[in-house]
């Protein structure tokens, strides 16, 4: 039988994720609101999904703020993270030991997974792959699938972080080795999954666990043109995306927002639906309330 360990009434945390400050010209602007936010809403700690910035001295600034917040900040790699750096050089830079951990707060569990890897046939490795080595991406590797399934076994309630989809279907969006991660998540106690990397919205509710994918903070990245990808598109939000999650007794209440694009709009490069990679990419963090599910 599972048991709670520690609840200790409502938590609160704000999430952001692919600001991509190298793409934009106003993005300590944006980081400066979403701190503002989150004093404002009196949050227990804040997490970045990913993709901040680049780990280089010009952007040292940007930590310093992060820093000098006054809250406690969480951070979690993002392939852009380390698309040209090994991970030791976006560890140093972003202050963090390790990049996948675990931290309790208000009696609940908090897991960070760092989901950029690749799989060869001689193995699991991780970003970059300077050497354009044929495999598979992105991937949870075995290493943490174990620690998954070790943090995962008292039954404490948990939230879990990643940069990419642990859901998502879509070629290099979502891990490849999803089912693997879903069978360890399926009858654990676990309130919810939280990613980035997608620029877009989403939510599903796979065996009782809910994985939402949290809009960029900056802008919905497109590319196209003939050949595929040869032409990219920073449609970029007017506001920066974030939400606040609580978790409460019964329920979650993610509070989101709502923005509008600042110049193309996805209409402008094709895609009339506001669907792209599986997600929704209108100028929105969805908000919504979880019901939480008892598991004993």
């Amino acid at each position: 039988m599972m048991h709670r360990k520690g609840r200790k009434g409502m938590i609160r945390f704000l999430v952001f994720t692919d600001l991509h400050l190298e793409d934009c010209t106003d993005g300590l602007r944006r980081l400066e609101t979403i701190l503002r936010h989150a004093k404002e809403a009196k949050v227990d700690f804040i997490v970045s999904l990913g993709d901040l910035c680049f780990p280089t001295e010009g952007y040292s600034p940007v930590m310093e703020k992060l820093r000098g917040c006054g809250i406690p900040v969480y951070h979690t790699i993002g392939n852009h993270d380390v698309q040209d750096w090994e991970l030791p050089v976006s560890l140093r830079f972003l202050g963090k030991e390790r990049a996948w951990e675990a931290f309790e707060a208000g009696g609940y569990r908090f897991l960070i997974l760092d989901t950029c890897y690749w799989r060869s046939q001689e193995g699991d490795f991780h970003f970059p792959n300077k050497q354009r080595i044929p495999s598979q991406y992105p991937v949870l590797p075995e290493e943490q699938l174990q620690w998954l399934e070790a943090q995962l076994a008292d039954g404490q309630e948990t939230v879990i972080f990643s940069h990419m989809s642990l859901v998502n279907p879509f070629a290099r969006r979502g891990i490849a080795n999803k089912e693997a991660v879903q069978r360890i998540l399926r009858g654990k106690n676990v309130l919810l999954c939280m990613n980035g990397h997608d620029h877009g919205s989403d939510l599903k509710q796979l065996d009782g666990v809910p994985y939402y994918t949290v809009s960029s903070a900056s802008q919905f990245c497109w590319w196209g043109g003939d050949p595929p990808g040869s032409r990219v598109e920073n449609l970029f939000y007017k506001d920066p995306l974030h939400v606040i999650v609580e978790l409460a007794e019964d329920e979650i209440r993610i509070r989101g927002m709502e923005s509008s694009f600042e110049g193309l709009t996805p209409e402008d490069v094709g895609v009339y639906d506001y669907r792209w990679n599986g997600v929704d990419v209108h100028p929105i963090a969805r908000s919504c309330v979880l019901k939480r599910e008892k598991k004993e």
